[in-house]
């Protein structure tokens, strides 16, 4: 009998470990200035949304052209496997292709939290939409 529990405490504590989660540390009073987007969210898939958060989206100018970074939190406590794309917006309201509008794959462990960035292809680029997807390509 005490042989089968220290059986079941050692399955236990592996599969414990098994659970893929990362640990974070993170200066308390960051030293940098964020230009956050006031974002409009449009949720087509509910499941998604509940599993991979746009936790904040941050813009730039960096040489003229527009750079977006949006920080992407995996809400749940297993790997999550994301795909995203960029589209850009020029000054009439048209998209601007660019090799950034092709869709990405983007891989969260559990309860992680990653940054995804792109540029702008050109300086007539004046706004963004960032689009994310379950991975159904498997």
């Amino acid at each position: 009998m005490k042989g089968i529990a220290h059986i079941l405490i050692i399955s236990s504590a592996l599969l414990a470990g098994a659970c893929s989660t990362v640990n974070t540390v993170e200066r308390a009073e960051p030293l940098y200035q964020k230009k956050m987007v006031n974002d409009k969210r449009i949720i087509t898939d509910g499941g998604l949304n509940e599993s991979a958060y746009v936790k904040s989206v941050n813009e730039a100018r960096v040489g003229g052209l527009l750079k977006i970074q949006a920080q992407i939190e995996n809400l749940t406590s297993s790997p999550k496997q994301i795909n995203y794309k960029f589209s850009w917006i020029d000054k009439g309201g048209m998209e601007v292709p660019s090799a950034t509008s092709n869709w990405n794959t983007l891989i969260l462990e559990g309860k992680e939290s990653k940054y995804i960035s792109a540029v702008a292809p050109n300086e007539n680029v004046c706004d963004f939409t960032l689009k994310l997807l379950e991975n159904v390509r498997d």
